[in-house]
């Protein structure tokens, strides 16, 4: 599977302490997109899913959950699948899924694989980003996007997280700056005009 970062703990996509997936590979290409470096299928990080298991079960500290994000997840449908099953089975069954596609468009495609995945997904966030629809939202980047609460389990935890403010996370390694969380409009353009100043430059997110 294409995986561009695992990283822990994540604390601004869903509740808690959670473990954070981004795949590689999105056909959408959303305006402004956060993470268009995430466009592209990669090979060269086509990882073993036996690999990818063992990267999230030597996670050390409480895990609340687990968001994955992309890229667009649903371009590698069998290996999501695959991952899924691995974390609902053996790490949380809170799992926040991000897509670009809507669950009318998903559920159309009528793939098994498809319907597998959002049986066992707590919460699922839907729809492309629309920059002039991005009103600061929290847990989801503009206002045309859902967030569907798949788990009843977990209602009330996803309806609080609502109810808040959007974070961002900022975490540094060498001379890069990586941001986690969903920024505010024109937060990124404004890091990556300023970070030069003090010798860094925005990492891959």
């Amino acid at each position: 599977m294409q995986i561009e970062r695992i990283f822990y703990p994540l604390e601004t996509l869903g509740y808690g302490k959670r473990i954070g997936i981004w795949t590689i590979g999105c056909p959408h290409a959303c305006f402004n997109c956060s993470n268009p470096e995430l466009w592209k299928e990669n090979k060269y990080k086509d990882l073993p899913m036996s690999y990818i298991f063992q990267m999230l079960s030597a996670v050390k500290g409480k895990v609340d959950g687990v968001t994955i994000s992309g890229g667009e997840p649903f371009q590698q449908i069998k290996e999501l699948r695959e991952l899924v099953h691995y974390i609902y089975s053996n790490i949380s069954d809170d799992i926040l899924l991000y897509s670009g596609y809507t669950l009318d468009e998903l559920k159309r495609m009528d793939n098994p694989d498809v319907d597998d995945i959002l049986g066992h997904v707590a919460a699922f966030v839907d729809g492309k980003y629309v920059d002039e629809k991005n009103d600061n939202s929290p847990l989801k980047g503009s206002s045309n996007q859902v967030v569907h609460i798949l788990n009843e389990k977990y209602r009330s935890r996803y309806e609080n997280l609502l109810k808040g403010s959007r974070q961002v996370q900022t975490v540094f390694v060498q001379n890069d700056v990586l941001a986690f969380g969903i920024p505010l409009k024109d937060t990124k353009a404004a890091l990556r005009e300023q970070l030069p100043n003090y010798g860094l430059k925005m990492g891959k997110s």
